[in-house]
């Protein structure tokens, strides 16, 4: 009953997001919308491979003034995934295929000043599928961004309140996050530019232990690179192509990665800790 009710909320969301985007439209309203589609070759989560396959990433974000919220879900589009009444090896013909493996809802608020911006919120991640090996949890982030520095740096702060804490660790996972971005202009009216970013994170052993099964293993996490083709469309319809290199970082956590279910012969995690993965996404904004 549960995720049903998630799902169709998520759908209702959508639906609302349309009504607020047409608000949004009206010159000068405070308001402001935008819808997402991506299709993604794999999920990637924080460099965890959640979904070894391609997958359907749909979202909304309605604005009203610094303060927004944003819905978001992957679906998975091949049979990866097990879901509560499959184990793991045992997902028949389809697993997960075709539904919601994960939601999320984040409140939250942003304000720029002179050169800083400053934002923060609340995120709370659902699983309508698995929610009994992966249980609901919320996390409290910030983030900082130096706009009128090079390469625009950043550092965001997660800390999970919920089942890090709930959990026999007894410690709240904390994420912490570095990154920096650049675009090369492209003397192109569709082209706009072509943006570059990386990132480079930490967390601590509440972290780890919740997520890879008690390992206490507290440093580096993962690294991201990607290189991204905005494509404008109109003024209010774009698209992004993008390709990005994922990596866990220090063996344990290399160990750990997840490992594809389909696989009979599983190699070890750390053949799962490297990605290469990409998408495309569509994006109408008012």
């Amino acid at each position: 009953m549960i995720r049903h009710f998630l799902s169709r909320t998520f759908l209702l969301l959508m639906v609302a997001g349309c009504f607020v985007g047409t608000a949004a439209a009206q010159e000068d309203s405070i308001y402001s919308f935008q819808g997402d589609a991506a299709v993604v070759s794999k999920y990637i989560w924080r460099g965890q491979r959640l979904t070894n396959d391609w997958s359907l990433q749909p979202a909304v974000t309605m604005g009203v003034g610094g303060f927004s919220f944003n819905a978001w879900g992957t679906i998975d589009l091949a049979a990866v995934n097990p879901g509560d009444s499959l184990p793991i090896g045992g997902m028949g013909a389809d697993g997960l295929k075709g539904k919601f493996s994960e939601i999320d809802y984040t409140f939250s608020y942003e304000h720029a000043f002179e050169s800083v911006t400053a934002s923060g919120g609340a995120i709370f991640y659902t699983f309508p599928e698995r929610s009994a090996a992966l249980p609901s949890t919320t996390e409290v982030y910030g983030k900082v961004t130096l706009d009128s520095v090079p390469l625009t740096p950043f550092a965001a702060l997660y800390v999970d309140v919920d089942q890090t804490n709930a959990s026999s660790t007894g410690s709240n996972g904390l994420y912490v996050q570095f990154g920096a971005s650049h675009s090369l202009p492209l003397n192109n009216d569709i082209f706009e530019s072509l943006d570059i970013s990386g990132t480079i994170s930490f967390v601590n052993g509440g972290f780890t232990k919740y997520y890879y099964g008690g390992l206490d293993d507290a440093g580096p996490h993962d690294s991201s690179f990607t290189v991204a083709l905005p494509i404008k469309i109109s003024d209010n319809w774009s698209a992004t192509g993008f390709v990005t290199y994922s990596a866990l970082l220090g063996n344990s956590i290399r160990q750990s990665q997840y490992q594809d279910p389909r696989v009979a012969t599983k190699p070890t995690g750390a053949s799962y800790a490297d990605t290469v993965w990409g998408g495309f996404s569509v994006s109408l904004s008012f």
